[in-house]
């Protein structure tokens, strides 16, 4: 009879590699299919595993098989010393899907590090959260060069997305986008080192998503990373709440600039009648007008005075629960070819970088492969559309 292999292996390895899958004891027992208790013993002692049960754990963990015969931990330098602010009670942590999209993110930046020719240098200035935020907003729009022109073929939201994302990546941040259906996670940010990286939550709609962008730069121009969950401020602790405030108002500031919204015949017409006299139908026609959702729409109208706080609570209550519907609705199964799934999960620049390479013979045809994401049969496609 053949004798299992056993492996002593290091118990900080162990929890750390569960920490980066985002899996809880009680979930990473049963994908291992260990006893909870046998479990929190191998993270606590020394203990000899299997081969074969270490093999299961790489699989479960998504981590390489060499990792686990490490003597201690690595540092933690996957996750941005800022995220750590994101909650007031340390029992609070990320689910699995965004810890793996924060390793993906990760591994992306690695990548841009590798193939960049050069220093990677900014042309926008950082911001701290004393600083004037509608100048900070204009700097930054007009870094952007978007013009009216161009703006107009904009003709839905997923197309204003689109020119958004492709706007942001001319001044080289990267933009990326996963599925967080499960989580009420928006997008986080990397802005920890150079590239800059913002993750994009593709669950959600396009208006959310262009918010959401312009959220995480409001981050990113403060020098710090974040994690966007814009729906519940009170599981925040109180030092990352000032600082999701701001960058909710940088990215109202920079969707809705201030000067021509504060002349808008509707919004002076607002001003002057009583909040419960406002009719829906102007508040959609500003939406379409600027082309984002209703709620930031309310939110630049308190921000210009026009709105109190407690009813702007009030009609984002009511916003939030339509959006809550909305994800709850079964989408049609649209076929989507895989070009474009491809390009829009790892960005036009990330996706434009790593082809750019291979045509340079400074990678190979497996490496673009691995580094998008998908297999060569596809990548004639995705070259011919990015």
């Amino acid at each position: 009879m053949v004798r299992s292999i056993e492996i002593q292996i290091e118990p900080s390895i162990l929890k750390y590699a569960r920490y980066l899958s985002g899996y809880s004891i009680e979930d990473a027992s049963k994908k291992l299919k260990i006893e909870e208790e046998r479990l929190r013993k191998l993270e606590e002692e020394k203990t000899s595993i299997t081969l074969g049960k270490i093999r299961k754990m790489s699989e479960v963990y998504k981590m390489p098989l060499v990792y686990f015969l490490l003597q201690k931990a690595p540092q933690d330098a996957m996750i941005p010393k800022d995220f750590r602010i994101v909650y007031a009670s340390e029992t609070s942590e990320f689910s699995h899907e965004v810890m793996t999209a924060v390793r993906k993110a990760r591994y992306a930046q690695s990548i841009v590090q590798d193939l960049q020719d050069g220093e990677i240098k900014y042309a926008f200035k950082s911001v701290g959260l004393g600083d004037d935020l509608e100048k900070a907003a204009t700097d930054f729009l007009s870094l952007l060069s978007v013009s009216p022109a161009e703006k107009k073929k904009w003709s839905t939201p997923a197309l204003t997305l689109r020119g958004w994302k492709d706007a942001v990546e001319r001044l080289g941040i990267f933009v990326l986008q996963q599925s967080l259906q499960k989580d009420d996670v928006s997008a986080f940010c990397l802005a920890d080192e150079k590239p800059y990286i913002i993750m994009l939550n593709s669950a959600e709609h396009e208006n959310r998503r262009i918010f959401s962008l312009f959220h995480e730069i409001g981050h990113i121009l403060l020098h710090q990373s974040g994690v966007c969950t814009p729906d519940n401020f009170s599981r925040n602790s109180y030092e990352y709440t000032k600082v999701e405030k701001f960058c909710n108002q940088f990215a109202a500031s920079v969707l809705v600039p201030v000067s021509g919204f504060k002349s808008n015949d509707i919004v002076m017409r607002m001003s002057k009648i009583p909040f419960e006299n406002w009719l829906a139908e102007d508040i959609k026609s500003l939406a379409r007008v600027y082309q984002v959702s209703q709620e930031v729409i309310y939110r630049r109208l308190v921000q210009i005075g026009v709105l109190s706080e407690k009813k702007y609570e009030q009609r984002r209550n009511e916003l939030m629960k339509s959006f809550e519907e909305y994800k709850k609705r079964t989408k049609k199964n649209v076929v989507v070819p895989q070009y474009r799934k491809i390009i829009s999960k790892n960005g036009r620049a990330f996706t434009s970088l790593v082809l750019r390479s291979m045509n340079e013979s400074r990678i190979t045809l497996t490496d673009v492969s691995s580094f998008l994401g998908t297999t060569s049969k596809h990548i004639s496609a995705i070259e011919t559309n990015v």
